[in-house]
């Protein structure tokens, strides 16, 4: 498949950008570790499987929503569900599997996967982001937050085993969508310890500042640093260039009828005060 969509090279990105969802303290060092112990990864693991700490932040912290962060909602995509009713090990119990759509909109433990046939994009291994996982992030996002499920070692391979692409159409060929680069991982997951389910939590950035409504999260593809014919993807939410949330700073309904009735009483007093002064 020739597609120059799907070849991007990669930008570099420094600890405390705003390419970053939030400020924090990047692993440099190799022996340093990653996550919770039991997982046994370091940065030096991190940098065996290709991933350099310098462009990629690597940081200890539990992910926290910034301002107007929601969760995408589930479009299409899903070959499979499954979950567990015990965060706190590395296992998997499917005996409460809810809908596909449930587990996909949820961040709650209950994953939904990618098993699509391998697509060899670019010559590796992975699914094509038309058959990717597809969500709609809510508005246009510049970063895609991925969160993981892990029932399974080794860690990080089974965690960071995807490619996120972005584009505004979710029905798009391969050529409509555009890929983000993996930018941040929040070693502490998205809920605290003794929860190690939650495994990482994975921000995928795009090298421009372009933005876009659908993200697509693959299993394998020039993303990902395993590639075994699945993943796990417990929820995903958009975030602008800066770090937010896409809905940060857009006003509920209400408020947009509020601030526009405020508007035409001022206009109306004005209009009366300059009646007066004529």
């Amino acid at each position: 498949m020739k597609n120059n969509r799907l070849t991007i090279a990669i930008l570099p990105v420094f600890c405390g950008t705003a390419s970053f969802a939030f400020a924090a303290t990047c692993l440099t060092t190799p022996g340093q570790v990653v996550g919770n112990p039991v997982f046994g990864a370091t940065v030096q693991t991190f940098i065996n499987l290709g991933i350099n700490p310098n462009t990629t932040c690597i940081d200890n912290a539990l992910w926290t929503d910034p301002s107007g962060f929601v969760l995408g909602s589930y479009v299409k995509g899903a070959e499979g569900n499954g979950g567990t009713s015990d965060p706190k090990t590395l296992s998997y119990n499917g005996a409460t599997l809810g809908s596909i759509a449930a587990d996909a909109n949820g961040r709650d433990f209950f994953w939904v996967q990618d098993n699509s046939p391998n697509a060899s994009i670019n010559g590796i291994v992975g699914s094509a982001p038309s058959n990717g996982i597809v969500w709609d992030l809510g508005g246009q996002a510049n970063q895609a937050a991925v969160f993981v499920f892990v029932d399974h070692g080794p860690v990080p391979q089974e965690v960071l085993e995807n490619t996120a692409w972005l584009s505004n159409n979710p029905n798009a060929a391969d050529g409509g969508w555009t890929q983000a680069l993996l930018t941040h991982v929040y070693a502490a997951g998205w809920s605290a310890d003794p929860n190690i389910a939650d495994g990482f939590v994975a921000v995928y950035t795009l090298p421009s500042a372009a933005t876009f409504r659908y993200v697509s999260v693959t299993w394998g593809g020039p993303g990902a640093i395993h590639r075994d014919g699945d993943n796990e993807i417990d929820a995903v939410g958009g975030l602008t260039a800066t770090g937010v949330g896409v809905n940060a700073g857009v006003p509920e309904p209400g408020t947009w009828v509020l601030t526009l009735r405020a508007l035409a009483l001022g206009l109306a007093k004005l209009r009366r005060r300059g009646t007066r002064l004529t």
